[in-house]
């Protein structure tokens, strides 16, 4: 005789089929551009820039936010800069390298038509560009798989806000309010974007410390041998949020470095997220939009 199911059961297993469901859409996302490493490959074997400027003009995307870039107010430019080659002598290879990830992440969550996804593509830019100010300021050498980090450090939402929708008849963005945003997802999706995002850059195959920021830039102290990585994301992150929230009334306007573990383990104060805000806001804003435009 087959056993009638309870109510619990059944809601535990639309649950668990969720989870699984959830998953398998993360695990679909298409790999992330192969002419990313490529380029990181010819830069860092310190290539002729005809092979780097051959490749990148295979990708019309790519192309185009090097020439945004290198036309940017942010470098001083007195006249336009007219080709892929000029751009990439005057950006550098570290400055490169970032643009080149910026675009390859545009495939995936940005910018779209919705509030929802310029805000996350938004937030996302403006979090790798305090994470690249914060590196400098702490002399950090890793800048960019930090850079990297934080550009995709909320990619698993991409995959949850769908489900948001689909199950909850709401967005991802409409339970920010929540005192702790990870737990919330969990409960009502059973997943939090972190994990999600962790299985996403494995996937990927990305080194393990962006993996591991990506998976843990909301307790980065679960991080355990890419802590430091992770926890940097982690400030970068909270300050593109309170910086965000500077501009609505509606949030509280300060912040307490010195009741951080995490900030006071960098020694960060309040001084230093002014001038970060400054920063951000002045001299990276033409950056921020140059990545921002696909």
């Amino acid at each position: 005789m087959v056993r009638e199911l309870s109510g619990h059961e059944i809601d535990a297993l639309h649950y668990e089929l969720l989870v699984k469901d959830i998953i398998a859409a993360a695990e679909r996302l298409p790999p992330f551009p192969d002419i990313a490493w490529k380029i990181v490959s010819l830069v860092k074997s310190m290539a002729p820039v005809r092979q780097i400027e051959e490749l990148i003009a295979l990708d019309p995307t790519i192309a185009a936010k090097v020439l945004r870039m290198g036309n940017s107010a942010y470098y001083g430019r007195q006249y336009g800069v007219r080709t892929v080659r000029e751009a990439i002598l005057l950006l550098g290879d570290k400055r490169l390298l970032q643009v080149v990830v910026a675009a390859c992440a545009t495939l995936y969550y940005g910018p779209g038509n919705s509030a929802d996804e310029r805000e996350l593509w938004e937030h996302s830019v403006n979090t790798a560009l305090l994470s690249e100010i914060i590196a400098r300021r702490i002399q950090h050498g890793a800048i960019l798989s930090l850079y990297t980090a934080s550009l995709l450090h909320d990619i698993g939402k991409t995959v949850l806000n769908l489900y948001a929708r689909i199950y909850l008849h709401s967005s991802l963005h409409e339970i920010r309010g929540e005192s702790d945003r990870v737990q919330a997802e969990r409960r009502t999706l059973g997943i939090d974007h972190q994990e999600l995002g962790g299985i996403i850059s494995r996937n990927w195959k990305f080194p393990p410390d962006i993996v591991s920021a990506i998976e843990h830039h909301h307790k980065p102290e679960k991080a355990t041998k890419y802590e430091e990585i992770s926890s940097i994301v982690y400030i970068a992150d909270t300050l593109a949020l309170y910086f965000c929230k500077q501009n609505d009334r509606a949030h509280d306007k300060t912040i307490d470095p010195e009741s951080d573990p995490v900030f006071k383990q960098f020694g960060i104060t309040l001084k230093m997220v002014e001038d970060f805000r400054n920063e951000l806001k002045v001299g990276m804003a033409d950056v921020a939009k140059a990545l921002g435009s696909v």
